[in-house]
């Protein structure tokens, strides 16, 4: 009698201790009510943390949800308790969920630069954090993850003092005696086509490898490489097969003016007769995205910030006609508009 008495004991112990460790193991906190929207384009809910967890219902990428608790489990995964538009309720990673005030943020950058053609398009290299201002001091201004391989449409450049916390070669200080040389980051704006839940940010430059078409990618001038490219319009040939012609601009591989995105700008014709590109305009400037093209039918402009001879910001337009035969003529522009200051990041000019 006294041996059951202890066994039932022990076995109610023993339930008692899985209870305790099962809650030790989602550390659940106090009751939310936050807002935030999904970001994969599917997401399970799972019945609680546990690996073993039953798959309940399911979400998609843009579902407006609400947060009503997060837990972690026992490998250190963060959870969050979430209902859905339809009434669904259950467990999902945290980090498929971003907060209703960075989607405001992202969506109205978006908005901002909505009418800025895209200066180039490129691809993330790995696994790289998109964020709302141009910036890695820390991460209280990542939006999202965004994956490898990601398509990205780039509007424009900044440069950026680099911090010191995330310069591998400023830890331990000058070793020399001098004051250590200030470096800068590249940062790129862009716009997610395929990404409706945060649409644009800010994307480190190093990350990103530029997508640029087959068609012009050997038509790079010496000592350059491609930055940018917008298309001026498709020309077809009589035998049917078509061909577009390029703005392209370009910037030196060596000695480049750090404050700038291109040093020139050249046309990339395509012909119709011969299937290759000729190069009927070319013009070695100061720029910096973006560049803004408008056609109509044949004839149209591109404009575009430049550095003057004196240092300053000016804007030039260029006339462009698309002519028959794959022709392309450029009318460079006969007054130029001296802007309101320089507004070029820091840096140092190249070597001429």
């Amino acid at each position: 009698m006294t041996l059951c008495c202890l066994r039932g004991r022990a076995g109610f112990g023993a339930i008692l201790l899985a209870a305790a460790l099962l809650t030790v193991s989602c550390s659940k906190g106090s009751s939310l009510n936050e807002t935030a929207y999904v970001v994969p384009e599917k997401l399970r809910l799972r019945s609680s943390t546990a690996q073993a967890a039953r798959v309940v219902s399911e979400l998609k990428s843009g579902d407006r949800v609400t947060v009503t608790q997060r837990a972690k489990s026992e490998d250190g995964t963060t959870w969050s308790e979430i209902k859905g538009p339809d009434g669904q309720s259950g467990w999902a990673e945290s980090r498929s969920l971003v907060k209703d005030d960075i989607v405001t943020k992202s969506r109205q950058m978006a908005e901002d630069i909505r009418q800025i053609p895209t200066q180039a398009i490129g691809k993330s290299k790995a696994t790289l954090k998109l964020r709302l201002t141009p910036d890695r001091t820390n991460d209280d201004n990542v939006a999202s993850t965004l994956p490898s391989g990601t398509v990205l449409e780039i509007v424009a450049r900044e440069r950026k003092l680099r911090p010191a916390s995330v310069d591998p070669k400023s830890e331990g200080g000058s070793t020399d005696g001098k004051e250590p040389e200030a470096k800068y980051d590249s940062w790129l704006q862009v716009r997610l086509k395929d990404y409706a839940v945060l649409p644009a940010g800010w994307i480190y430059g190093g990350s990103v490898e530029l997508d640029t078409p087959g068609d012009i990618v050997y038509f790079v001038s010496a000592g350059r490489r491609i930055t940018g490219w917008l298309k001026l319009g498709t020309v077809q040939g009589e035998d049917s097969r078509s061909g577009d012609h390029y703005l392209v601009m370009e910037r030196k591989v060596f000695d480049a003016d750090d404050r700038v995105d291109f040093d020139r700008v050249k046309i990339l014709a395509y012909d119709p007769a011969s299937r290759n590109y000729s190069t009927p305009f070319r013009e070695d400037v100061l720029g910096r995205f973006p560049v803004v093209l408008k056609m109509e039918a044949q004839q149209g402009t591109f404009r575009l910030n430049a550095i003057d001879k004196n240092d300053q910001k000016q804007e030039l337009e260029y006339k462009v006609e698309l002519l028959s035969g794959g022709k392309v003529k450029v009318t460079k522009p006969s007054i130029q508009k001296p802007s309101a200051g320089p507004k070029f990041g820091p840096g140092k000019p190249g070597k001429k």
